[in-house]
C-alpha cells in the first residue's frame, strides 16, 4: 500500500510540473496580431532572439495576408541576422522579397540579403563562391535601388569584394610563377588585367605577367607591360617587385642571342 501511495505522489508531482511548464509557455493570441507583433519587438529589444523568432513565426503563419505580415517576416529574418546565422537569414529575407513584392520593406530586405552574403565572404585564400555571390547581390542592389541610403556602403563592399577576388587570382598566378608554369601564370594575371583593372592588383598583375614573359624569353613583350606602370604610384613592396622583374629583364637582355 505504501508503495502505491508513493507512486501516486510521484505521478501527481509529474502532472503538476507538466502543468506548470505548460502554463509558463508563451501563449499567442491570433485575435490580437498587433499585440503579438509588439510582443515580438519587445523580445528583440531584450535580445531574446528565440522568443522573438517564435512570436514573428506565429504571425507569419497565422496571418500571412494581414497588416503585420511583411513586418513580421522582416523581423523574423532579423532575429537570424543578429544571431549571425546569415544563411538562414537570407532565406527569410528571400521569403519577404518573393512573396510580398509590394512591401515597402523590399529595399531594406534586399540590402540585408546582400549584406549577409558579404559577411559570409571568406578570406581570399579560400573558395570564393560566396564572395562572387556577394558581389552579384551587391551590384543588383545598387542597380535596382540607386537612391537607397545604403548604396554608398554597398559600393564600398563592392570595391572590397572585387579586391579580394583579384587577390585570389593574383595569388594563383604567383603560385604558377614559382612552379615556372608560365602559360598558367599568364592566364591568371590576364583575368586580373581584364576583369579587375580597377583594383590595387593591376600593377601587380602587370609585373607578374611581365615576369612570366621573361621566363619565356619574351623581353620585348615584358618591357612593353612594365612601361605601363608608374613607379611613383607603387608602394614599397610593389617597388621591390618591379626592381626584381627589371633585374630579370636586364639579365635576359644580356644573354647572347643565337
Amino acid at each position: 500500500m505504501q508503495k502505491w501511495v508513493r507512486f501516486g505522489g510521484i505521478w501527481l508531482l509529474m502532472i503538476m510540473l507538466w502543468q506548470g511548464c505548460a502554463a509558463s509557455k508563451p501563449q499567442h493570441d491570433v485575435k490580437n496580431i498587433a499585440g503579438e507583433y509588439q510582443k515580438g519587438l519587445d523580445f528583440m529589444a531584450k535580445k531574446n532572439w528565440i522568443k522573438s523568432e517564435e512570436t514573428f513565426t506565429f504571425i507569419v503563419y497565422n496571418d500571412p495576408a494581414g497588416e503585420y505580415a511583411d513586418d513580421a517576416q522582416y523581423s523574423l529574418a532579423e532575429t537570424w541576422y543578429f544571431r549571425e546565422e546569415y544563411l538562414i537569414a537570407i532565406d527569410e529575407y528571400d521569403r519577404l522579397i518573393q512573396r510580398m513584392p509590394n512591401s515597402p520593406l523590399i529595399p531594406q530586405a534586399s540590402w540585408r540579403k546582400a549584406e549577409c552574403y558579404y559577411l559570409l565572404s571568406p578570406d581570399y585564400r579560400l573558395d570564393q563562391t560566396l564572395s562572387e555571390r556577394a558581389l552579384k547581390e551587391l551590384q543588383n542592389f545598387v542597380d535596382i535601388f540607386p537612391q537607397d541610403e545604403n548604396r554608398i556602403q554597398a559600393a564600398k563592399y563592392i570595391v572590397e569584394i572585387r579586391s579580394k577576388l583579384a587577390h585570389k587570382l593574383y595569388g594563383s598566378g604567383v603560385l604558377y610563377l614559382k612552379l615556372r608554369e608560365w602559360d598558367s601564370a599568364k592566364l591568371y594575371f590576364d583575368v586580373v588585367l581584364e576583369n579587375y583593372y580597377d583594383t590595387e592588383y593591376l600593377e601587380n598583375a602587370l609585373m607578374g605577367k611581365a615576369e612570366a614573359l621573361v621566363g619565356e624569353n619574351k623581353a620585348d613583350e615584358a618591357e612593353s607591360l612594365l612601361a605601363q606602370i608608374n613607379p611613383g604610384e607603387l608602394d614599397n613592396d610593389q617597388k621591390k617587385q618591379l626592381a626584381r622583374v627589371n633585374a630579370e629583364l636586364t639579365k635576359l637582355r644580356k644573354q647572347p642571342t643565337d
